[in-house]
């Protein structure tokens, strides 16, 4: 029986970041589940495009699978690195897997791993998400999520929840200004709770063009500067979670879920 796993994320420009985020996902895929061919798979028409120009080819979630069902896969499971069910996930991975559904004896889509009915639904990744760097004295961990612009996920909120339960100096906001909770949302609450020094970082696989430019960036507007001008130290990583081992075990124990 021919069995593939296909690694699917948003995908990234930076070819170093995408070897220290995404690859090492592969990687882990790979070792953990040797009876599978692995594949990769991208979301991001835009960015495949982009990179093609230059020499560099990276596969259309579609495209790998249709590519799949002529090289004769019987099971194949569909991982995606994309961190909630937002639209990526309903209009680029469930899409392709509807449109070649039956082509395959058995076709799996993982969910993503910020996929919960509440705050009880993330012990564990939580601790994980708060344990990502070494805090120093009197620092708290500010992570910058994506959102959503048209539709809320609570999940942030129920992580939020999750970490205030258990005490942990864990803040989590948004990059989508219409989303909430969003960065001026952390401002009052670092504020609220006396917080003078943070440690800054994505909370976003890869430490992409939002991590560098949104969070990190020069501009006035940037979450580092905005940050600062409330009167808090701020010390940043652009780092993506992809390059934790703990948080890419999440993947690996969704798949053992679904296997």
């Amino acid at each position: 029986m021919k069995q593939a796993i296909v690694v699917t994320s948003f995908g990234v420009y930076d070819q170093k970041v995408k070897k220290e985020c995404i690859d090492t996902v592969i990687d882990d895929v790979r070792r953990e589940f040797p009876r599978y061919d692995v594949f990769e798979a991208w979301t991001c028409r835009f960015l495949v495009r982009k990179l093609a120009k230059e020499g560099i080819s990276y596969g259309l979630l579609d495209d790998v699978l249709a590519n799949l069902v002529e090289a004769g896969y019987q099971t194949v499971i569909v991982l995606p690195t994309h961190l909630t069910p937002g639209e990526e996930f309903n209009n680029k991975i469930l899409t392709a897997t509807e449109a070649v559904r039956g082509r395959f004896d058995q076709l799996t889509v993982v969910n993503p791993v910020l996929t919960g009915n509440g705050p009880a639904d993330y012990a564990g990744i939580t601790e994980i998400l708060a344990d990502l760097d070494a805090l120093g004295n009197g620092e708290e961990l500010v992570l910058m999520g994506h959102g959503s612009p048209n539709h809320h996920n609570p999940v942030y909120e129920w992580i939020q929840q999750y970490a205030d339960e258990k005490h942990l100096p864990l803040h989590i906001g948004v990059v989508e200004t219409e989303d909430y909770p969003n960065l001026q949302n952390v401002i009052r609450r670092l504020t609220a709770k006396g917080v003078k020094k943070v440690f800054l970082r994505p909370m976003m696989l890869v430490g992409g063009d939002h991590a560098n430019n949104d969070m990190a960036g020069d501009e006035p507007t940037s979450w580092k500067n905005t940050i600062m001008t409330a009167g808090i130290e701020v010390r940043c990583s652009t780092k993506g979670l992809g390059a934790n081992p703990g948080y890419r075990s999440l993947y690996l124990n969704k798949l053992k879920e679904v296997e």
